[in-house]
């Protein structure tokens, strides 16, 4: 057994620990391919999540996703020392999200305007508690819908949710109870959960 064995065996054990975000950040904001290829890796199943849970199945989710990892990769940059990568990730695909629920609420008022429907998709998987939730979360306007879903879906806290939405504390704290009001007049009604 020679010398260089050993400093192989250990040179390998330390490859093989992943890095931490701010490395794969940095690496690459720099243009390291296999950097942004292991944050997509590591962060697109729990980014695809919160998607889900924000706008239900409608065979957009992976649009979004892909949106959100697309900006993520051209805004790297501006990624904050000291950021978390993965709350990051989530604000940007909580833009994106938001952009697709005003585009839908706009185009269901134009169609109401025009005196047309949209067509629904509904899948077999989409049913029960679920569907109901998603059915009563559509009437309501992407600035409470978002903040609801993040607060008692999520279960992110509500100076997170205020970060993700880019808003106050006071603002997000209004829209949620503004969102549970109109949810209890649809029948739909939320224990008091969630965190603080």
């Amino acid at each position: 057994m020679s010398d260089s064995e050993p400093m192989s065996a250990a040179a390998a054990k330390i490859a093989a620990v992943p890095e931490d975000d701010a490395t794969l950040a940095t690496r690459a904001a720099s243009g390291d391919e296999r950097a942004f290829t292991a944050i997509y890796r590591k962060h697109s199943r729990y980014v695809a999540g919160v998607v889900y849970r924000l706008m239900g199945d409608d065979g957009e989710l992976d649009d979004v996703v892909q949106e959100t990892f697309v900006a993520a990769s051209e805004g790297l940059a501006s990624l904050k020392e000291g950021g978390t990568l993965r709350a990051w990730l989530v604000t940007i695909a909580v833009r994106k999200v938001a952009r697709r629920l005003a585009r839908r609420q706009r185009q269901r008022w134009l169609a109401g305007i025009f005196g047309r429907t949209e067509p629904r998709a509904v899948t077999p998987e989409v049913e029960g508690e679920a569907y109901a939730l998603y059915q009563a979360l559509g009437t309501l306007s992407t600035e409470r819908r978002v903040p609801w879903t993040l607060h008692h879906v999520e279960g992110l806290t509500l100076p997170e949710v205020a970060e993700h939405c880019g808003v106050s504390l006071a603002t997000v704290k209004r829209r949620i109870a503004e969102a549970a009001a109109l949810l209890a007049k649809r029948g739909y009604v939320v224990s008091a959960g969630g965190r603080e």
